[in-house]
């Protein structure tokens, strides 16, 4: 009877050491997965500033080369009209080449380091909203779209470009100034660079056109054309759609992490 009353408080005793060492496993997991949660909360929310930073980045970037891409939709307008409206005789070296020359917007330079990161990483899944995991998805595949696009863009505004040169007398020193002012002054429009300086002297001594072959001409007014269809896309629809986008992403990324 001892022995049994003996076995019995051994087991009990035992049962309890065994519950004990049970709870304190279950506490650990519990504050390592809180541990774990917390360490991932806080990546997810290093990744969501810093995407933001990215977005605006490219909504800076965007801005200037929607600005580029409205412009020389305009400028392919005004050679359009002036070409058919002036003798061809009397068409401006200087003028043609302004209006006409570069007419390819700004290259996109998106800020895709921290998405790469996040995909590349796994931790695309620490993304809990799904509303948000699919907008930035889409957001980068429109991305890639544009790009697309712009090498598009671009193949078609060399041939503006081989057109041009084919047309317009280079030797004036005024038109390598008018190109100079561009470049340090790449986010201006037509409107502004036809009432500087550099493009009233080159006016003022114009060189006559390398040639004033009206098929040449029509060539050249054609190719503009298939760039200004283009550009309407791009300048008024695909732009500000993806900048709005943006912005949209911004909103979503500040509610959930800030």
């Amino acid at each position: 009877m001892a022995d049994e009353n003996r076995f019995v408080k051994y087991w009990r005793y035992a049962l309890g050491e065994i519950f004990l060492v049970v709870i304190g496993i279950l506490i650990a997991l519990q504050v390592n997965n809180w541990n774990e949660n917390r360490i991932e909360q806080n990546r997810i929310k290093k990744y969501a500033k810093s995407m933001v930073k990215d977005l605006e980045q490219d909504i800076d970037m965007l801005n200037i080369s929607m600005i580029q891409a409205e412009d020389a939709y305009s400028r392919i307008d005004s050679l359009r009209n002036y070409a058919l409206q002036t003798e061809i005789e009397n068409l401006s070296n200087t003028l043609i080449y302004t209006i006409a020359h570069d007419v390819i917007y700004r290259t996109y330079s998106w800020n895709r380091s921290t998405f790469d990161e996040l995909k590349s990483s796994g931790s695309l899944r620490l993304v809990q909203n799904d509303s948000l995991k699919s907008k930035l998805v889409a957001y980068i595949a429109f991305s890639q779209h544009l790009d697309e696009d712009f090498t598009f863009d671009k193949i078609n505004a060399e041939k503006v470009d081989a057109s041009l040169v084919e047309i317009i007398n280079l030797n004036s020193p005024f038109l390598s100034k008018i190109k100079n002012w561009e470049v340090e002054n790449f986010n201006t429009t037509f409107k502004e660079k036809v009432k500087t300086q550099v493009f009233k002297e080159s006016v003022a001594q114009d060189l006559p056109l390398v040639s004033y072959d009206r098929e040449k001409i029509l060539q050249l007014i054609n190719t503009c054309i298939i760039v200004q269809e283009s550009y309407r896309v791009r300048a008024f629809m695909e732009m500000p759609e993806i900048i709005e986008d943006a912005r949209e992403l911004i909103e979503l990324l500040k509610q959930e992490y800030d």
